[in-house]
């Protein structure tokens, strides 16, 4: 049963990913010891038990950096010797003995200043696994780096480490990612960055939906066990009225809108840069991924949100708003507003014939493939309907 609404409001989920993100591999100790710890509390660090490092990161410099790893290295020697009374090191950077910078120490400290003031909030961490069947995780730090996370130390009764927080979005079998990561993983370091070209790949497996590098990534999930032409051509309709909708917003070159067939209107299109690439990957069930220089792949997804759901929107008077949970960037809240617009623009040309074709095709194309883009309707006078959850 739908409800009819003159007021949608849709979540688009998408991340808005900085041109100057970085992206790291973190190691999760010797022999992979702190993965599961790292895994369930959401927390990466470096194994350096005992290391002081003050709240308020305030550090002298490398050589300072140095002596604290030092301090470290004779608390785990501590640890290691069954802890005698006798010779419980000093853990006080400024009353305790100066140790050699030795090639490795110094190593050492280079990673801790940049774990602590190059790694940013938002930068990506990849977290490996030691077996092929376990999964690597892809998170994002979420903490400023300017106040140091002090946790118990894993393994070592009664010692601190230095974190940092993060969030884990994103999850892969070892023997499933891609050749070129898997081959990345074996490091001597334990925190080290991924050149920039290959962050693309990255965002694939952690995103549903993203923006990066002038990128629009959308993906759709399809749960069906079978994938046939005509669930394809259904899909496709979906797909390419979206471009011909945006195309006419851009150029006005599409008369008549309202009075034409979507299906005619799909067969008159001509190659346009409107028109976004297209990945499909269906393995039944699988995933369609759209992507594209201007905001289709996402208008897409928004119109078969709206026209799939159990909102029937009153198309003589829609509302439209768009908003963002996966991202609050200055980025985002510009897309929000033009993709709201678009969709107001493009129901209104459409009309209420063309509209209810629209919302039976993306009813049909639901019933025969489980297509979901990911996102959610709501309305203030609906109270609580997902379109996730409730579907024609």
């Amino acid at each position: 049963m739908t409800a009819l609404v003159s007021g949608i409001q849709i979540d688009i989920k998408t991340r808005f990913v900085p041109d100057d993100g970085k992206v790291y591999f973190l190691f999760p100790g010797s022999g992979y010891k702190y993965y599961n710890y790292m895994r369930d509390n959401d927390v990466v660090f470096i194994d350096l038990p005992g290391l002081p490092i003050p709240d308020d990161l305030r550090i002298s410099g490398r050589d300072d950096l140095v002596q604290r790893v030092a301090i470290s290295d004779r608390v785990i020697d501590w640890h290691r010797k069954d802890k005698p009374a006798d010779t419980n090191p000093d853990r006080n950077v400024k009353t305790a003995p100066r140790g050699r910078a030795t090639q490795r120490r110094t190593l050492i400290a280079g990673i801790l200043n940049g774990f602590f003031k190059t790694l940013r909030k938002g930068d990506v961490i990849i977290l490996p696994s030691k077996d092929l069947e376990g999964e690597v995780l892809f998170g994002e730090i979420i903490d400023d780096g300017t106040v140091c996370t002090v946790i118990d130390a894993p393994f070592h009764d009664a010692e601190k480490i230095a974190a940092r927080r993060v969030k884990w979005l994103g999850r892969q079998k070892r023997i499933d990612v891609p050749r070129w990561l898997d081959r990345k993983i074996p490091s001597p370091n334990p925190l080290r960055q991924l050149e920039k070209e290959l962050h693309k790949y990255v965002y694939d497996i952690m995103y549903s939906r993203y923006y990066f590098n002038g990128e629009f990534v959308c993906k759709f999930g399809v749960s069906s066990a079978e994938f046939s032409a005509l669930d394809n051509f259904l899909i496709q309709q979906i797909f390419l009225y979206s471009s011909a909708l945006f195309e006419n917003t851009q150029e006005d070159n599409i008369n008549n809108f309202s009075d034409k067939a979507i299906s005619v209107v799909v067969s008159e299109i001509v190659f346009s840069e409107d028109i976004p690439d297209q990945r499909i990957v269906i393995n039944s069930p699988g995933t369609i991924i759209l992507y594209g220089k201007n905001i289709v792949p996402l208008l897409s997804a928004v119109l078969l949100t709206i026209a799939a759901s159990t909102l029937e929107l009153d198309a003589n008077s829609p509302n439209i708003s768009i908003v963002n949970s996966a991202d609050t960037a200055a980025l985002s809240k510009t897309c929000e507003a033009e993709i709201a617009a678009e969709v107001l623009d493009d129901i209104k040309v459409m009309g209420f014939a063309r509209w209810q074709e629209l919302c039976k095709i993306a009813a049909e194309a639901r019933k025969r493939t489980g297509i979901n883009p990911g996102m959610n309707a709501t309305s203030p006078s609906v109270a609580g309907v997902d379109v996730e959850k409730a579907q024609k």
